[in-house]
């Protein structure tokens, strides 16, 4: 959401440089939001859940800030064509850059002179073939489970649609006796 915000506010400067970034969303990126949040200075993938608003489907997106790419992983890549997903996260990858670039985030600290490609331009969007879900109501456990493993880096091989009524039952009982973080 403060991306899409971001996004909006700035569509109309014809310039790729020298937007103008609400707060809220420099807040994320130096980790004061979410609470459990880290500088991305401190980090170099991100792991982000993401509404695909026009068909109400959930991916997760990894956003590598070394290879300056976006990496789609998507439970059921036979309901949104691939030109659709790369529309619906295309302000994802216009704004990032133009994020990182009002926080000097390759001019200073580990990043300095450390991006891979030509980090002002559009980052580039990619599917990542992954296990598929078999029912319609599963991408948003596939999604928090993806962020999971991800972070644990753990493999993906768990990730199934059998294995997901066990997340889900392991989910509620974890939220239920506090062990699950909710801000």
């Amino acid at each position: 959401n403060h991306i899409r915000t971001c996004f909006a506010d700035n569509k109309r400067k014809k310039q790729q440089l020298g937007w103008k970034i609400r707060k809220s969303l420099l807040n994320v990126v130096n980790g004061k939001v979410p609470p459990c949040g880290m500088d991305w200075q401190n980090v170099y993938k991100v792991y982000a859940p993401f509404m695909l608003t026009k068909y109400k489907h959930w991916v997760a997106v990894m956003i590598d800030l070394v290879l300056c790419e976006i990496k789609v992983y998507d439970s059921k890549v036979s309901l949104i064509p691939d030109d659709i997903v790369k529309e619906e996260l295309a302000p994802l990858s216009i704004t990032l850059p133009n994020l990182l670039n009002t926080i000097d985030f390759y001019e200073e600290g580990v990043y300095a002179n450390n991006c891979s490609r030509d980090w002002w331009c559009p980052w580039p969007i990619e599917r990542v073939d992954v296990q598929q879900q078999s029912n319609e109501g599963d991408c948003g456990m596939f999604v928090l489970k993806y962020i999971e493993l991800f972070s644990a880096q753990l493999p993906l091989a768990t990730c199934t649609s059998q294995n997901m009524p066990f997340f889900r039952l392991k989910l509620a009982a974890e939220i239920t006796r506090g062990d699950a973080y909710m801000p």
